[in-house]
């Protein structure tokens, strides 16, 4: 099959690296695969086999206009290559790939419910629509949308890098607990809450606390001024990502929004072979007396108090547990799950 994904842009968010792994999947699998993207956008951060082809960028008019007259070069590069199969994952490629003919499989990559991420009530409507048009509704979790749109025909997660996020000798240190948080600049991924968390919880146990990505000078501070242990460190790779998550007994991987939707900090985590507390996915699909239903502070102390107060044999299962549950989710076998799902004929919803 011919596979073309149309992107606005490649970028180092989470979306644009299950992008990648994926379309490297699909060539495997024998599939001619193309991302069709904006010529001044189009160096992927993260690697992929797949072809790209770079559409005319339009920068001559206002910004509104050159966005429009961008979009439509994309969709003519798209339509001029006949696909078989076209993904989107992004509620504006969404509505371009509706519009790409009749003649191909038209596939809605959801990794995200997008209307709660709008800065304005125009994106947040765009976004909403979009879960209403004819198109193959793939979710990479079964709760990620509201019960009266979750329509969906296919349940595929995100992959892991299974020989790079490896697990490490599990041990832990009550005497001096390492904790571990990917800090995050957007106030919805909820850094600035689990800092003050772990803060008034450290009165209980000696922590070390180690912050990954991003640590704001408001935190940074906080955490000075209340004498915490920690350190920062900066993240230039998966490589160094994966070293990181392995320097810690404890990941602490939740967010504001979107409980048990999936979540590369806290997949990683866990086949970091850490601890992890979460209220993402994959952790929410097991039976961990770690996993929380929504985030709260008072939720979190709680978890963090188990930790404390649990036998070391149990906690030892569970990760052990967590390690079985992510060896499901190799990028070989999201790349069978997600090949399934094109070949599948017929598919539902699918409108000619």
């Amino acid at each position: 099959m011919r596979v073309v994904i149309p992107v606005l842009g490649f970028s180092k968010s989470g979306g644009e690296r299950v992008l990648s792994k994926l379309a490297t999947e699909l060539s495997r699998s024998g599939h001619d695969t193309f991302f069709v993207v904006p010529e001044d956008k189009s160096i992927p951060y993260y690697e992929t086999e797949a072809t790209i082809i770079r559409s005319p960028q339009v920068k001559k008019y206002s910004k509104i206009i050159n966005f429009i007259a961008s979009y439509y070069c994309i969709w003519k590069a798209c339509r001029q290559l006949k696909p078989d199969v076209a993904i989107a994952n992004f509620h504006l490629t969404a509505y371009l790939v509706l519009f790409l003919g009749f003649n191909l499989k038209k596939i809605y990559y959801i990794q995200a419910y997008e209307v709660v991420f709008g800065s304005n009530i125009i994106q947040k409507f765009m976004a909403y629509v979009t879960y209403f048009l004819p198109l193959i509704k793939v979710v990479n979790n079964e709760k990620l949308l509201p019960t009266y749109i979750n329509n969906y025909s296919a349940v595929v997660s995100a992959g892991l890098d299974l020989e790079l996020f490896t697990p490490r000798v599990f041990r832990l240190n009550r005497e001096l607990l390492t904790i571990g948080i990917v800090g995050r600049k957007e106030q919805h991924k909820g850094t600035s809450e689990v800092i003050d968390t772990i803060i008034q919880w450290s009165a209980k146990c000696q922590i070390h606390l180690n912050i990954a990505v991003y640590l704001s000078d408001s935190n940074r501070l906080k955490l000075q001024e209340n004498r915490i242990s920690y350190e920062y460190t900066a993240i230039y790779s998966d490589q160094d990502l994966a070293k990181f998550y392995r320097t810690n007994d404890l990941m602490i991987a939740t967010g504001l929004v979107e409980d048990g939707a999936f979540h590369y900090p806290c997949a990683e985590s866990m086949a970091s072979g850490c601890l992890v507390i979460s209220n993402y996915a994959p952790l929410t699909t097991t039976k961990s007396y770690l996993k929380l239903d929504t985030f709260s502070k008072e939720a979190l102390l709680l978890k963090l108090d188990l930790v404390l107060q649990l036998p070391e044999s149990d906690l030892h299962n569970e990760v052990q547990d967590n390690i079985k549950e992510v060896a499901k989710i190799s990028w070989n076998e999201i790349g069978k799950q997600f090949n399934a799902v094109l070949t599948k004929t017929p598919f539902k919803k699918q409108m000619r």
